[in-house]
């Protein structure tokens, strides 16, 4: 039986996300967005990091930031992602606003946000919410 994307894109994970978490170069900034939120679900820790861009407040925080991704990947169930919209800003930065439906220890902790990815040396890269544009829990 073939398996599901994580991202909930309905396609099979060998043909939507998985060449992106083995290497291959996400083409457009939902393309990343989608392969990030499958490797959360799927704990794929690393290429969390290597999405981060260098900059990002998060990856500042040394050997934490993978530490806090390991144990936030296990505690969480990974229910659902609805894209809401998507521009670009710039030639190099675009934004993908989505809503993602996750559960930590049986309580709701869906959230939805407007993030912010750069291309870099031909890379896109998740840079963080856009100011303001970030919502709890719903």
């Amino acid at each position: 039986m073939t398996q599901l994307c994580p991202c909930k894109s309905g396609k099979p994970y060998q043909a939507c996300c998985q060449p992106f978490h083995d290497g291959q170069k996400p083409p457009t900034p939902l393309a990343l967005m989608r392969s990030r939120f499958a490797a959360y679900a799927l704990g794929k820790v690393r290429y969390i990091v290597k999405t981060e861009h260098p900059d990002s407040v998060r990856r500042q925080r040394d050997g934490a930031f993978h530490k806090d991704l390991k144990l936030f990947c296990e505690l969480t169930d990974f229910v659902g992602l609805q894209i809401l919209g998507e521009s670009t800003l710039a030639d190099n930065r675009a934004t993908v606003t989505f809503h993602a439906m996750l559960v930590q220890r049986g309580k709701d902790a869906s959230f939805t946000e407007c993030s912010v990815f750069e291309r870099l040396n031909g890379r896109w890269l998740y840079r963080g919410p856009l100011e303001g544009k970030s919502w709890g829990q719903t």
